[in-house]
């Protein structure tokens, strides 16, 4: 991780490292072997940033917005000042959460809510055990507020009392009701059709 992290301060380029106090233990859960990636939001020009990393040799271009760490073989994903599933942009990081160069506990609850619906339709064991620590404390009202904003208020109830509750299936109705909420924020209905036009 190191050496992005000290690319990043090196070009004076705001970021807000993804990850909780749980990570290293939730991945003793899967079953399956799962490869640890970095995630890292930034506040910059994605065009111009992209370009320039392209250009460095200690990193190999993926694909949109991932890159490899040739040296530590570790895949990086980049995202610009929201967190997105394709065109779903539903989380916009905090000003405060660059500053101190990590999300902020409740931003990065929010991001294990809702990453793993839009990108696996479902939670893996890593997320279940995740959530499972965080909800061990008294946080759901304050998630729930969070979510409110992005799902709104009954979806975003519905699915925190699920999880506190240990729920985790999530029906695929339910889901689609989630991204249809998710269309109408932060520009996603005008990027959705840019998407399937271009």
């Amino acid at each position: 991780m190191c050496k992005i992290i000290t690319y990043l301060n090196e070009n004076n380029i705001a970021f807000a490292v993804l990850k909780g106090v749980h990570d290293e233990d939730s991945y003793q859960m899967e079953t399956k072997e799962f490869k640890v990636d970095l995630d890292i939001v930034l506040s910059c020009n994605r065009k111009s940033f992209i370009v320039k990393l392209k250009q460095d040799t200690e990193y190999r271009y993926l694909e949109k917005n991932c890159f490899l760490d040739i040296e530590n073989n570790l895949r990086i994903d980049f995202y610009f000042q929201t967190i997105n599933v394709g065109y779903y942009h539903y989380l916009k990081i905090y000003e405060q959460s660059f500053l101190n160069k990590e999300v902020s506990e409740k931003e990065y609850i929010v991001y294990q809510i809702l990453d793993p619906l839009l990108k696996f339709s479902k939670y893996h064991f890593r997320h279940q055990y995740r959530l499972s620590a965080y909800f061990k404390l008294d946080i759901s009202s304050e998630i729930k507020e969070m979510l409110k904003d992005i799902i709104g208020r009954k979806l975003g109830n519905q699915l925190v009392d699920n999880i506190a509750n240990g729920n985790f299936d999530i029906s695929n109705s339910f889901i689609k009701k989630c991204k249809w909420k998710m269309l109408f924020i932060n520009g996603n209905f005008v990027k959705m059709l840019q998407s399937r036009i271009l």
